[in-house]
């Protein structure tokens, strides 16, 4: 996560807070999955991980909510496939990231 969107979404817990909401609902980019098609036609895969999305939920804790829920999922963003050379068959990468779903409930 960028700074700026941690100052983004800081902002808007601050904002609902102020407002008196109940609920507060965080969405944001928790890992990556990256990857290249190497020349055997083999899939090469990279994960990465935001080791911040720990400190950024504690930030949001201190504005005044709690976390209540959590949901996670996958979004593919696309694939890049590549013919094996010894073999018959294809050779595949997929691109995309993990979003959380994050769910606060104020505390007074």
């Amino acid at each position: 996560m960028t700074t700026e969107e941690a100052a983004r979404l800081l902002q808007l817990a601050r904002d609902a807070h102020r407002r008196g909401d109940f609920l507060l609902h965080l969405q944001l980019e928790v890992s990556r999955l990256t990857g290249e098609a190497s020349s055997w036609g083999s899939a090469d895969n990279a994960f990465v991980s935001d080791d911040s999305v720990g400190y950024f939920l504690s930030d949001v804790e201190r504005v005044g909510w709690r976390l209540e829920q959590t949901g996670y999922t996958f979004v593919e963003s696309g694939a890049t496939t590549s013919a094996r050379m010894l073999s018959t068959g294809t050779g595949v990468v997929n691109h995309g990231a993990v979003s959380g779903y994050f769910t606060f409930r104020r505390v007074d």
